[in-house]
């Protein structure tokens, strides 16, 4: 019998519910995260009808911090059972303790970044991804590939936009602004800084044949840069409105 990715016990999670158990978890993480993102450091949302109701997608925003995740999901109020996240496979997966503890609250989509005899072909973590929205959940995805500088984007990479394509559903751009300075890297502690999270209308893929391969990597370069653009451009505007008010002292 051909062997699947989804009969492998690391991951196997992706493709059906969660116990009551970890559903508990994830309900204390929630309540955790939407906490501190109400009183702490207080999250302003804008375009919140920009969210599809009742269909999966992927949200993709820029990314300075670890709280852009709890940001994301925090907007959309469906809480960390309904989104999976994107990461390393040799950083989340290959360490056990790591791996056992994280998928205890958040639903992890491993992804390969080395290129070893182990390595994840793109196609098992395409397969893992379509059997988690099967079930109407939503995928996070970081277009920079890793957090940058604070108030520095760095270039989009076009993966956003081909698991777009590949999965047929839209992608939800989003800004987010503030998280950099509420909880910058290489910093322990969260600092109680307000966070603005600006959310695009979706942008639904088009399919294409195999024979239009020309096309299809052409519309993925066009779709990444208006993307990349557009929430550029959104971010500058946001961080010199809110420059002045800031402190990271």
């Amino acid at each position: 019998m051909k062997y699947s990715i989804l009969e492998d016990p690391r991951y196997s999670n992706l493709a059906k519910p969660k116990t009551p158990l970890l559903k508990f978890f994830s309900f204390l993480f929630d309540l955790y995260a939407n906490t501190v993102l109400t009183f702490y450091t207080p999250v302003t949302i804008v375009g919140k009808e920009n969210i599809p109701k009742n269909e999966p997608f992927i949200f993709a925003s820029n990314h300075n911090s670890h709280m852009d995740i709890a940001v994301l999901v925090y907007a959309t109020r469906l809480g960390y059972e309904h989104f999976g996240f994107l990461a390393a496979k040799d950083y989340w997966f290959d360490n056990n303790f790591r791996r056992r503890f994280f998928q205890n609250f958040i639903n992890l989509i491993p992804i390969e970044r080395t290129n070893n005899p182990e390595s994840l072909d793109l196609e098992d973590t395409f397969t893992l991804a379509k059997a988690f929205v099967s079930r109407n959940n939503n995928i996070v995805i970081f277009p920079e590939g890793e957090r940058g500088q604070p108030g520095v984007m760095k270039r989009f990479r076009k993966g956003a936009m081909r698991f777009a394509v590949g999965l047929d559903i839209p992608i939800v751009p989003a800004v987010i602004s503030g998280t950099e300075d509420a909880w910058p890297r290489k910093t322990r502690f969260m600092k109680p800084v307000p966070i603005t999270i600006e959310v695009f209308p979706p942008i639904y893929p088009e399919q294409f044949s195999d024979s239009e391969k020309r096309d299809y990597n052409k519309y993925l370069s066009t779709q990444t840069k208006i993307m990349e653009e557009m929430i550029s451009e959104r971010y500058a505007q946001l961080r010199t409105s809110n420059g002045d008010n800031v402190s990271v002292d």
